[in-house]
């Protein structure tokens, strides 16, 4: 189980910059204050689509639509675990790993899984917001003055009104209804029924 808490995880990942660590594997350059731009380390292309956010420590990739944190990132670049990454990470900032502690593990291996959920929802409501099921949320946003730029930069996205739609895509990838309740995913009938979306119908604005 892991043991790594929340507090652990904001220090490793205020020693391992994004952009160090994105550097390794991607020729990065920045277009604006905080941005970085390279070509993407998932896919073949020509024009840069690869972006990180420096201020965020977050990187999505347009072309491949992964995104994620430092620990995503090594986990997804080189085979590794959620532990194994974190390992890595803190090895390489010389950041001494926690002992471990059964209850706390417990507890943090549950409070990693729901941020592992949040984090997978929140790239499916920005898949959504592109897609075409997503055109009236776009057409919300353009008359609210928010350009694509902004869209992308603040990772809008956008929940569909129907009612089990992120559900199957989550259970598609392994996520099991009951941490999707304890994230706040879902929600449960009172009379014990099928969990069904907790969110439907809106923009989704995340909070990193």
């Amino acid at each position: 189980m892991s043991r790594f808490t929340p507090e652990f995880l904001e220090e490793l990942r205020q020693r391992a910059p994004s952009v160090d660590v994105v550097g390794r594997k991607v020729v990065l350059k920045q277009r604006g204050r905080g941005d970085w731009w390279g070509l993407s380390p998932f896919v073949s292309e020509k024009t840069p689509s690869f972006h990180v956010l420096e201020d965020q420590g977050f990187y999505k990739c347009f072309s491949s639509q992964k995104s994620g944190d430092v620990v995503g990132f090594v986990m997804e670049t080189e085979g590794l675990s959620f532990p194994e990454a974190v390992e890595s990470l803190a090895r390489e900032a010389g950041l001494p790993l926690p002992a471990a502690d059964p209850q706390a593990a417990e507890n943090a291996q549950r409070r990693a899984g729901a941020h592992e959920a949040l984090d997978r929802a929140r790239q499916w409501f920005a898949a959504q917001l592109m897609s075409d099921a997503g055109a009236d949320a776009r057409a919300y946003c353009k008359r609210r003055g928010l350009d694509r730029a902004a869209v992308e930069r603040f990772g809008l996205g956008s929940a569909p009104a129907r009612r089990g739609a992120l559900k199957a895509s989550l259970n598609a990838a392994g996520f099991k209804d009951e941490n999707l309740v304890e994230a706040g995913l879902l929600k449960r009938p009172d009379d014990g029924g099928e969990p069904f979306d907790f969110f439907r119908g809106r923009l989704k604005i995340p909070v990193f």
